[in-house]
């Protein structure tokens, strides 16, 4: 039986405020974990986790030597395959191994998972009711675990429960398929126990291992150390080969052969490269079909046999899409006409707009609060919107600037006002964008720009989810999922106590961070085509085709004004232009090479023999440290920059020091 996440939301509100089960709206073994948490007396509202302890996870790892071995591989092609938390612990729930994705995630690992400490979750459905579960959302009996998807299978051996295999993520949800998956990856583990101090030859785990990738929705494929085959999911061989490709050579598809070279060397980095498959063996019948290389890990066998496994995503055939010169995705044809993918407002197919999809599909269900970051015109309302089609609310999707009201408009604008509040009040009073937005989302632009008192007011709400009109005394229960949006560098706001770093914290549980349009050049093709068939219904004119001279004007432009100056852009040249194409003369003066030859360059260019170290330290310490300034001025992303710190080993104090 399916539930919804807003049925189990309402089960969870009548178990702990009347102590009511309703097993119609929520799983079974779910109620039963609530129970078994309320009688042991948890606090749902408790933040705090089990310490790990050092020694113990020390004399467990010695006690479960044999079991860890066997598991290790498991465990990583796992964790290549869910992007998440990877563990097992014991049978008395004792976390002995963690793999994850975080630099930091200090809960779990050598502390003991139980429900009268941790709360429920599926590790502890699983160890209770010795049965494969998944728990999502509001099926967690604590509020800190509501945002985090699990899913647990146990590893039996006659019936005996020996260990559990769990995986989680704590920002969203996991892959459909995950549990399907955990349960092959469990089954693996006890067959390999099953097998005693015989070792396990890795031809006899293929149709294992087989089985666990088979439900991955993207082409996967293992490659032994040669770059041979080991297996490959069925997406893979109907997608990309169109046989079984088993004991070949993954570079007789390859149309670069010295492709297979890269994707088996050895090399851990997170990629994101290009790969054309040849599809003459498939019913595709074009030169090359594009895939991108999402995931890449090398995986050690207790035997010492190294497999590879990669994740593709099809990018579309590549000999019918033109070279926008851009790494990070393909390019895209202007002859085919673009629609609203899947009914979601934003368009984009680069990498680092990928990266903000992926957030976005694994968060919009959940209620969390989510920081939109990005400067002007990258598409913040746009994004906050999509999260709000995608979570499934009924209530409105309700917008507000924050900085463009006098403080106290923007006090009646959000909570309302009662009849004679003010001067110049409605007779009967008004509902503001809290009630408006009931059961739906609020989404507050240019958060940085509020009031402090006004933070504490907000800070208040999201602790009681009430609100009070002005000249009322009757609070309000509301329920709103709250985007908030800036430009603005909210660190810098709080170290310079401008905004709340309570409230920070509070609106800051999911970060989405808006790359400019100048890191998503390869995007722009597909903008342009989407703007101009969403103007060209708008105004009732006929769509037209963009000139590939113009085309190549446009992804060389640096666009400051993001995605909006990009539709202004377009909308003028839809109206100015004549016959069936935008041509170069009816794009503005000012984007043209001619114009910005000289702004494309950093506005702080390295001095002659300045390395990029000394250039990045030179330019920390003109802004103070600041890191959003600094990014600006290098064209990069905070990301880029926090990774070229580390890289080069930069201290961030007050100001950069060298080192």
């Amino acid at each position: 039986m399916h539930y919804t996440q807003e049925e189990i939301l309402e089960a969870w509100k009548n178990f702990i405020v009347r102590g009511v089960s309703q097993e119609d709206k929520v799983h079974p073994s779910v109620a039963r974990s609530w129970e078994r948490c309320r009688n042991l007396g948890l606090d749902p509202w408790s933040t705090e986790f089990p310490k790990c302890n050092p020694s113990l996870l020390q004399k467990k790892r010695t006690q479960y030597a044999e079991l860890l071995s066997l598991a290790a591989p498991v465990m990583n092609y796992l964790y290549t395959l869910l992007d998440c938390n990877i563990s097992i612990c014991d049978s008395e729930g004792f976390v002995f191994e963690l793999i994850t994705p975080l630099k930091n995630y200090p809960r779990t690992l050598g502390a003991y998972t139980d429900e009268a400490t941790c709360g429920n979750g599926a590790v502890t459905i699983a160890l209770k009711e010795k049965i494969p579960m998944r728990t999502d959302g509001y099926e967690h009996y604590r509020i800190i675990s509501q945002n985090h998807s699990g899913v647990s299978s146990p590893i039996m051996i006659n019936d005996t429960l020996v260990a559990v295999l769990n995986g989680v993520n704590p920002f969203g949800s996991l892959h459909d398929k995950a549990l399907a998956m955990t349960i092959s990856a469990a089954k693996i583990i006890e067959y390999c126990l099953a097998a005693g101090p015989k070792p396990v030859k890795p031809l006899e785990l293929r149709p294992r291992i087989k089985k666990m990738i088979d439900d991955y929705s993207c082409p996967v494929v293992i490659l032994d150390h040669d770059g041979t085959i080991y297996t490959a999911n069925h997406v893979f061989a109907s997608s990309l080969t169109g046989s079984d490709t088993t004991g070949k050579s993954l570079g007789n598809y390859l149309a670069d052969k010295n492709a297979l070279d890269r994707l088996i060397a050895n090399n851990y980095e997170q990629p994101s490269e290009e790969i054309e498959f040849k599809t003459d063996f498939t019913p595709h019948k074009r030169e090359t079909l594009r895939c991108r290389l999402l995931r890449k890990r090398q995986i050690r066998l207790l035997s010492g046999e190294v497999h590879t496994l990669l994740i593709f995503k099809n990018q579309g055939s590549a000999d019918q899409k033109i070279n926008h010169s851009s790494p990070s995705c393909s390019s895209v044809s202007t002859s085919h006409k673009l629609s609203k993918p899947h009914g979601i407002d934003y368009i984009g197919e680069s990498t680092a707009w990928s990266k903000v999809d992926s957030i976005v599909q694994k968060t919009a269900k959940f209620p969390s609060n989510v920081l939109l970051l990005g400067e002007t015109g990258t598409g913040k309302e746009v994004v906050a919107k999509t999260i709000h089609q995608r979570s499934g609310r009924k209530g409105n999707f309700v917008a507000i600037n924050c900085g463009a009201l006098p403080k106290d408009l923007l006090h009646s604008e959000l909570f309302g006002y009662e009849e004679g509040a003010f001067t110049g009040a409605r007779a009967h009073g008004s509902i503001g964008k809290f009630e408006h937005a009931h059961e739906g989302t609020l989404l507050l632009d240019e958060i940085g720009e509020m009031p402090l008192d006004m933070q504490v007011t907000l800070l208040r709400f999201l602790q009681e989810r009430t609100i009070t009109r002005i000249n009322s005394n009757k609070p309000k229960k509301v329920d709103v999922r709250i985007i908030a949006a800036t430009n603005k560098d909210m660190t810098e706001l709080v170290r310079l106590g401008q905004f709340r770093q309570d409230l920070y914290y509070r609106l800051n549980v999911i970060e989405i961070n808006l790359p400019p349009l100048h890191e998503r050049k390869c995007d722009i093709p597909l903008l342009a085509e989407y703007f101009i068939s969403e103007l060209s219904r708008q105004y009732n004119v006929p769509s037209k085709q963009i000139h590939p001279a113009a085309l190549q004007i446009l992804c060389g432009y640096s666009w400051p004004g993001n995605v909006r100056e990009l539709k202004n852009v377009i909308e003028k040249a839809l109206i100015l232009s004549e016959g069936i194409e935008i041509t170069p003369e009816f794009l503005p003066e000012s984007i043209l090479p001619s114009q910005n030859g000289t702004s494309q360059s950093p506005p702080f260019a390295p001095r002659i023999g300045e390395s990029e170290r000394e250039h990045i330290i030179n330019l920390l310490e003109s802004y103070h440290g600041n890191i959003f300034q600094t990014a600006k001025a290098l064209k990069i992303s905070r990301n880029t920059l926090y990774r070229k710190i580390e890289k080069y080993n930069i201290q961030l104090k007050t100001s950069a020091v060298k080192k």
